[in-house]
């Protein structure tokens, strides 16, 4: 998509941002990969803590080495902390070992933007007679992000789940417990079945599937051949899935996925509070593949408050947390492209 848009100043790559993001960053700091004038990879990160900038622009320089045909990045540091006593930006230490490490890996930073909530101004250089501090509002007023909204874009203030409270019938809980007994002694709901055939119709959940789902998805076997099926709709049992949990070696249908995602998103909304947690990580596993790590975060998150201690959502948290990307976001080839 960035091939086919009019991207002719700091402001329309600021304006990108969030759009290819999906929500506002704040407190972030934003890569984007070039080739030429082109843009690609796109990468967020929370703004460091640390006091080891060598560390943190090495990690940021692996990280951008997975585009591999990239010769140039860009960088957007969104944040209202100010700049430390007698240094000229926020993040000095960090920025400065970034410009040096990511010229030394030959994808030297081809320039960098401070943006905060009131304005933004080029990172790189303090002469504010050539370099003005700039509102916000050219961002937001210029013609990349109007032909972004026009096409169909938009994006959220924060990565983050907006889920309405469950107010559905007083007795869905025994309902969904019915289902659950009905699926451990009979052979009436077939949840691979159900759940490829939701998947693949794209309508709206009818009450008694959701419940029939729901169900299916407390039972953790269950739920990974279910999670499964998103990718490999043929698979009748989850041994030896690991390498779909961590997107490796797959080239996923992502129409498919955004189809499921939705149905999950329908089921999350007719499920009581205490029956979530397995969507809410579902979700949460399919950002994870996007190659959107805050907000499969921020889901798996919702799901141990929703179910405190809930393994599926702890384990996906502790790859996240160790900074692994799914390889299958990480290669142009097989990377999610948003419609």
């Amino acid at each position: 998509m960035t091939n086919e848009l009019r991207i002719s100043s700091p402001a329309d790559i600021l304006s990108f941002v969030p759009h290819t993001l999906g929500f506002a960053p704040r407190e972030s700091f934003v890569f984007i990969t070039m080739r030429g004038n082109t843009l690609r990879a796109t990468l967020r990160v929370d703004a460091p803590t640390d006091t080891n900038p060598k560390g943190f622009s090495r990690a940021m320089a692996d990280y951008l080495a997975l585009d591999t045909v990239a010769n140039a990045a860009v960088l957007a540091v969104y944040t209202d902390q100010p700049a430390a006593d007698g240094t000229p930006r926020p993040f000095n230490e960090h920025v400065e070992a970034i410009v040096e490490t990511l010229d030394a890996a030959g994808l030297p930073l081809k320039d960098a933007w401070l943006v905060t909530s009131e304005h933004w101004k080029n990172l790189l250089c303090d002469d504010l007679r050539c370099c003005p501090i700039e509102s916000l509002d050219s961002i937001t007023d210029g013609h990349l992000n109007a032909e972004m909204i026009f096409r169909g874009s938009s994006y959220k203030d924060a990565p983050g789940t907006t889920y309405p409270t469950f107010n559905g019938p007083s007795d869905t809980a025994e309902q969904i417990e019915h289902a659950g007994h009905v699926l451990q002694y009979s052979e009436e709901i077939n949840g691979s079945e159900l759940w490829n055939q939701t998947i693949e119709q794209g309508r709206p959940v009818g009450p008694e599937t959701a419940v029939q789902l729901l169900a299916c998805f407390q039972f953790p076997s269950l739920r990974d051949t279910l999670m499964c099926n998103v990718i490999e709709p043929e698979r009748i049992d989850a041994d030896g899935s690991g390498y779909l949990l961590l997107g490796d070696g797959i080239a996923p249908d992502w129409a498919r996925v955004d189809r499921a995602e939705d149905a999950a998103r329908e089921l999350i909304t007719a499920a009581p509070e205490g029956y979530r947690a397995p969507l809410l990580t579902v979700i949460g596993w399919l950002y994870y593949l996007k190659g959107q790590s805050s907000v499969a975060a921020k889901h798996f998150t919702a799901a141990l408050e929703d179910v405190p201690g809930y393994r599926l959502a702890e384990l996906m948290e502790e790859i996240i947390g160790n900074g692994r990307i799914a390889p299958v976001a990480a290669d142009e080839a097989t990377g999610y492209k948003k419609p």
